[in-house]
Order: structure tokens, then C-alpha cells, then sequence
């Protein structure tokens, strides 16, 4: 039920599509209520100049790529590396028979590199299908494909492919691989989505040490957008603002044990480092 509600809800929510219902909604209204279409209409247009022009999405996509940093320096040896699904769509890969790829594919490079970094480590990609209405194929199954076909050893990857969200990713992770103190496991996933990562794998008292990937920013704040791109705006307001809600919500839900993880929860490497 979770899941369903929170597809329905961003639906609505996400920025374009809220603006284009602003605009829908004054433009049904207008034969009967001219005075209010014209401030509906309005409102929708100046949300529009201000979210598309302005750098808002790029500084709060900022603000949530800066709260976790790469490990400066890499433990010699660990014994798990998690990817977190999200690089591949499913339902087009399904449909038209390619493996679709996405912006958030150097998730699964990141992968392979320390995958051969650290060839004994146990190695799983976490994800399912998150479509609502087309649940068939597996974001697990996109990613032996693609791994295959690159020439890498996919019988070696443990796949979980039942979690359909963040939360998901890590309960069912920690269900199939039964994780033990003292035990050192890498999360990757993308920069922006690491605070809610960080935040839930806490709820279920598995410390895990983070590797942001994906940067979508250089995480300097901006005043003038370089380069200007309405559409990259919107793209980045939209990933922000999700990210935002969701931590709102899992945490207002039980599944995240923090509101917002900020100053950034400490990963089993900085106490050893305190230690050394």
C-alpha cells in the first residue's frame, strides 16, 4: 500500500506535472471564473520562470550530494558491496527488448570497480521493478544482462529482486544476507539519495559505510545557473524535492531512523580511523 500511495501521490506532485494541473485546472474554470483562471494561470506561469530559471533544483540537489563524501581512504578488505537498484528502466527494457539504461548508471560502474577492488567481498544488487502497472520484468534482471554483456562474472552477484523502494532495497538485503556486527559493507547509490540511505540501512542497525556515485552537481552553490537548461532545472528540482519528502515521510512512517541525517550519520570507517 506504501508503495502504491507514494507512486499516486508524486504523480501529482512531481514539479512539471503540478504546474501543468495548475494550468489545466484555470483553464476549466475560466468560462466560469475568469478572475480566478487569470491568478490560477498566473501562478502557474511564475512558478514555471522561477523553478526553470533560477538554480533552486541544482542547490538543493547540492545540499544533498555535500552530506556524504567518498572514504578518503578504502578499507583493505570488506565483506560486502551493495548497489542499490535505480540505473535501469525495467518496463522499456521489457517492452522493447534493449537493456535502457539511465542517468544513474555509474551506480553499476562504481560497482564493478570495487568489485575488482575487492574480489572476495560478497556482491548484491538490490532491486526490483518500480512500476507501478508493469511489475513483470526485474531491475535485477536488467543489471545481469548488462553485466554479462560487459564482460563481467555476473554468477558471482547475489541479485535481490523483490524491493521495490529504498526501504525495500535495505530490509530485504539484510533479510537475504543476514549481515553480523563488526562486519564492514559498502552502499552505493547515487550522491543525492545517500542521506536516505544512510538514514533507513540506521533504522535497521546496519552500519554501513557509503560511496556516494552518480554526481548530478560539482556541489558549489550557484546564484546563476551554468549553463542555463530549463529542462535540467526541473530534472534536478524534481530529484531534490522527492528526496526531501521521502525523507520526511519514511521517517514520519518508521522506516528511516533520523529526520534528516545532517550532520551526516558517521560510517564504521570514521570511528576506525578515530581509533588508528
Amino acid at each position: 500500500m506504501f508503495f502504491t500511495i507514494s507512486k499516486i501521490f508524486w504523480l501529482f506532485a512531481a514539479p512539471l506535472n503540478a504546474i501543468w494541473l495548475l494550468v489545466l485546472g484555470g483553464l476549466i474554470i475560466r468560462k466560469w471564473k475568469r478572475a480566478l483562471s487569470n491568478k490560477i494561470l498566473i501562478t502557474a506561469a511564475s512558478l514555471f520562470a522561477i523553478f526553470g530559471f533560477l538554480p533552486i533544483g541544482y542547490n538543493m540537489t547540492v545540499f544533498l550530494e555535500r552530506q556524504y563524501d567518498r572514504p578518503t581512504t578504502m578499507p583493505d578488505t570488506v565483506d560486502g558491496i551493495i548497489v542499490l537498484g535505480g540505473s535501469f528502466n525495467s518496463y522499456l527494457s521489457e517492452k522493447t527488448g534493449y537493456i535502457a539504461a539511465n542517468s544513474n548508471i555509474s551506480r553499476i560502474v562504481d560497482f564493478m570497480a570495487l568489485s575488482n577492488q575487492y574480489p572476495k567481498a560478497k556482491k548484491v544488487f538490490s532491486g526490483g521493478s518500480g512500476h507501478l502497472l508493469q511489475p513483470t520484468r526485474k531491475e535485477a534482471d536488467d543489471a545481469r544482462d548488462f553485466l554479462t554483456m560487459a564482460g563481467f562474472n555476473s554468477t558471482e552477484i547475489i541479485y535481490e529482486s523483490q524491493s521495490r523502494n529504498t526501504f525495500e532495497n535495505a530490509l530485504y538485503s539484510r533479510e537475504l544476507l543476514e549481515p553480523k556486527a563488526g562486519e564492514k559493507w559498502i552502499v552505493i547509490t547515487s550522491a543525492f539519495h545517500m542521506p536516505r540511505t544512510m538514514a533507513i540501512f540506521k533504522k535497521l542497525d546496519w552500519d554501513i559505510i557509503p560511496y556516494p556515485s552518480d554526481p548530478k552537481t560539482d556541489k558549489q552553490y550557484q546564484f546563476i545557473p551554468k549553463p542555463f537548461s530549463v529542462v535540467g532545472n526541473f530534472f534536478l528540482l524534481g530529484k531534490s524535492i522527492r528526496e526531501f519528502i521521502g525523507v520526511g515521510v519514511y521517517y514520519m512512517t518508521g522506516k528511516s531512523a533520523l529526520l534528516f541525517p545532517y550532520p551526516p550519520l558517521p560510517s564504521p570507517l570514521d570511528q576506525e580511523n578515530k581509533e588508528s
